[in-house]
Formats: structure tokens, sequence, C-alpha cells
């Protein structure tokens, strides 16, 4: 018989740290088997009748004479047959069933807090909490940058003889500018993880999330909807005295604040402020914590 199910177990997943989730799970199980085999026996029963017409013949007079036997008649036989059957299937349980069956456990146990309470929070609850996931706001800013030269370059209009020097001028510039903006988002997604922002009345949440656990690979899956989030806080700022650094996973985060400043600056070229550009900013202001998610989904 099956159990009852309940909506928020029927989860659809854009990104699931399968690690984490195997983990948490053997310890909880003290170990244990991601195939089982279930064995069961089901008791079957048949009613069978049996009906036959028989005719005999014999070469004996004094039989048919004496006894006056008529041998044309119907035979008939009912009765029941039981057969105990065994079955034995494999339980084969997948990533997301494991991620909603690890989900019960934090609820039955108490563990999980749905209220994003950052004022009552402590460094290791695991939390569930929901809303729009926006990009990091420095690396949507540099991503927009580089759309936006992709697509000057395919509308630029074909230049005049007489400015075939100016424009080869421009041309490398531009080019020059794109390998820098590109080496500089790079350098921002080189530890193969990426931050996504979570904001709420009550504060923000930074998902320190890694690309390789994100559903086919794709971040766009992720951005502008509203999702659920299921992770673990590693890091709390209470107030606006403090503040998450979006550079602390790179190598830029030893840079001198006003050398980073000048250096974000070179980025706000004149020509771009006709754009409609996100907010280039390196930090995010408290109350806000910094959290590890096992997993996003809707």
């Amino acid at each position: 018989m099956g159990k009852d199910i309940k909506p928020a177990q029927l989860m659809i997943p854009v990104y699931i740290n399968e690690k984490i989730v195997l983990d948490m799970l053997a310890i909880m199980e003290d170990g244990f088997s991601t195939v089982s085999q279930v064995n069961y026996s089901e008791h079957k029963a048949r009613e069978a009748t049996q009906t036959g017409q028989m005719e005999l013949s014999t070469s004996v007079p004094l039989l048919s004479k004496l006894l006056k036997i008529d041998l044309k008649g119907g035979i008939s036989h009912s009765g029941s047959n039981s057969e105990e059957e065994n079955t034995a299937k494999e339980k084969v349980h997948t990533n997301v069933s494991l991620l909603s069956k690890f989900r019960d456990f934090l609820i039955d146990k108490k563990i999980l807090h749905t209220d994003f309470n950052i004022a009552q929070m402590q460094v290791g609850d695991y939390v569930e909490m929901e809303g729009v996931l926006q990009k990091n706001p420095l690396i949507d800013y540099m991503d927009t940058l580089i759309d936006i030269f992709h697509m000057a370059s395919i509308f630029s209009e074909k230049p005049q003889l007489g400015n075939r020097t100016q424009a080869k001028k421009q041309t490398r510039e531009e080019s020059e500018m794109l390998r820098q903006i590109k080496a500089f988002t790079e350098e921002l997604k080189h530890s193969g993880t990426i931050d996504f922002i979570l904001s709420d009345r009550k504060g923000t949440a930074v998902l320190s999330a890694q690309e390789q656990y994100l559903a086919n690979d794709n971040v766009s899956e992720i951005l502008g909807g509203h999702f659920k989030v299921l992770g673990k806080v590693i890091a709390i700022c209470r107030d606006d005295s403090e503040s998450i650094d979006l550079l602390r996973k790179t190598a830029l985060s030893v840079l001198p604040e006003m050398t980073l400043s000048e250096m974000l600056l070179w980025f706000k070229n004149e020509e771009l402020s006709e754009y409609n550009l996100p907010e280039l900013k390196t930090t995010i202001t408290g109350p806000a914590v910094i959290v590890i998610p096992v997993a996003i989904y809707a």
C-alpha cells in the first residue's frame, strides 16, 4: 500500500547537491544501501470446476439386463486450489526521492527552520527559504557588459573608406576591453562556485552554489524564478555594520578597497551609461547570511 504523499514532497529540483544528501542520509541511517530487495507473498485461490460427458459400451448382456444401468450421463467435480507466490523486487531511490526523504527527516526531528529570521538564526542551522533568485550582482554586471559588446559587434555599421583607420582603432580598443572584462569575469568564476542572491524583507541570503550540480548546467533556469532553497547556514551578518564580500573566493579579495574601487570604475564607461545595466557592487550589507544550498527546487 502506498504512503500518503504531500505536495511538498513532489519537488522539482533545478539544483541538488547529491553528495551532501547521500552523506547526511548515511549518517541518519547509520549506513544504508540505495538498492534493497523487497520480498512479499501473495496468496492466490482458484476455483476449479470440471464437467465431462461419458458413454460406455459393454459386450456383457447380463450387465445390461439385470442392473438396467444408464451408461450415458455426466460427471462433475468442484473444488479449490490455492498456491502462494513469492515475489522479489528491487527498490531503487533516485536523487530526488532521497532529497525528499532527507527533508522529511529534518522536519520530523524539528531541525529545519522555515522562518527566515536572521536574528534567530545560528551558524549550522538547516533552513528552508523561498523567493526570487538573482545572480551575483558583480558577475551579472560583467556578463551584461559582454552581451552588450557582442550585440554592438553584430549591429555595427560598416565604416566608410575614409574612416577605416579610425574604425580599426576603435575595434582594437573594444576588443581589448572585452578581453579584460572576460578575464575579470573568469576570475570571479574560477572556483567552480557561483553566488546566487535571495532577498527578503528580513534580510538577504547569499547562496554559495557549485555549478556542477545545476540542472543541465544552465544558470538561466534559476534566475528570476520563485524557488525554495534548502541549505545550511555557514555565516551570519546580524546588522548593517557587517557585510558579505562577493569577492571572498577570488584573488581580488586581497586588493585594498581603494584599488578595487578604481578598477571597477574603469568598467563604468561613459558610453555605457545609456544602457540599463544592473547595479555594480561587491558587497552585500547585513542583515544577511551565507548558505550552502543542498537543493533549490520548485
